[in-house]
């Protein structure tokens, strides 16, 4: 029987984590394990991961892999490790919700004739459903910058052959394969809920202000620029971005208490290149604003009790 699923998860060490992610694939599947398969690319600089497979020796379709490969094009050579006619991107903390695997297996057998560009959005849009377009300009306008998020990243094998030979953006290689099909006729974002984050600590490694508000936005351009997307639809991710990302990682990464370990350097001038210098300093004060809620919102239900 030909694989239909490879769930393809690059880590680095975070054993505990992806032994959660792992169980919850596996401790509630009833299905046929010959559909599926588990993939890790391991760009780790020990050996503790091979040692922590051997309990998971009953499951012979955890296909594992040592890498050099660096940073986030660990996330390429876990697609390209994957042999499923489907290869969805899995981040090594989320954890699946009872029932999820057969759900997202029966959701590519039903839209593995048409082989629609799928991203799984997982009710971050709040609405629940499965929503198909005709337009990548549309599609792309309801997803906005969620289409930079790993784990609701999927490609059919036969696209990731093709794509994957491009030229990859280094932060997010992903979304790269993902706005290489624009020329798809047919389009999906399934909102379903389907699984759940683990909170990691010390996340980051990396310019988040330059990846998102410069590099991410640079990719959209492109975009605009070769007619893939509307003017409309590019204001409006960039907006979007702006309210919804940028203004609460200033708050996350340089107003609360974390241990996040993003690169923070020249958010200013990352900022300025898409949005104006106003724009920077309106971040600082909705982030500021955010803190102020938060607070006032903990002391009133302090009163209360």
């Amino acid at each position: 029987m030909s694989i239909c699923l490879s769930i393809c998860i690059p880590t680095k060490g975070r054993l505990e984590i992806l032994k959660n992610t792992l169980d919850s694939i596996y401790s509630d599947y009833e299905g046929n394990y010959d559909e599926f398969e588990v993939v890790i690319s391991d760009n780790s600089t020990d050996e503790l991961l091979p040692q922590m497979l051997n309990a998971y020796k009953q499951h012979p379709n955890i296909v594992y892999e040592k890498t050099n490969v660096e940073g986030f094009l660990n996330s390429i050579n876990a697609l390209k490790m994957g042999k499923g006619l489907f290869l969805k991107l899995h981040n090594d903390y989320t954890i699946l919700k009872k029932g999820a695997l057969a759900e997202i297996i029966s959701f590519v057998k039903t839209e593995a004739e048409k082989k629609p560009l799928i991203f799984f959005s997982n009710y971050e849009r709040r609405r629940n459903d499965i929503a198909r377009y005709d337009s990548f300009d549309s599609f792309i306008y309801d997803l906005s910058f969620l289409n930079t998020w790993s784990t609701g990243f999927a490609i059919w094998k036969e696209d990731f052959n093709v794509y994957s030979k491009m030229d990859l953006n280094e932060v997010f290689p992903h979304t790269s394969l993902f706005l290489f099909q624009h020329e798809k006729r047919s389009f999906v974002i399934n909102d379903i809920l389907l699984f759940n984050n683990y909170e990691v600590n010390k996340k980051g490694g990396y310019n988040l202000f330059n990846a998102f508000a410069v590099q991410y936005l640079s990719m959209v351009e492109d975009c605009l620029k070769k007619n893939q997307i509307t003017q409309h639809t590019f204001n409006h991710i960039k907006q979007d971005l702006f309210k919804n990302f940028l203004v609460v990682w200033y708050y996350n990464t340089k107003v609360a208490i974390n241990q996040y370990t993003f690169d923070l350097s020249g958010i200013k001038a990352s900022i300025k290149v898409y949005y104006s210098e106003l724009c920077y300093y309106q971040m600082i004060i909705l982030a500021y604003k955010r803190a102020f809620l938060k607070n006032a919102k903990k002391r009133f239900f302090a009163l209360l009790k």
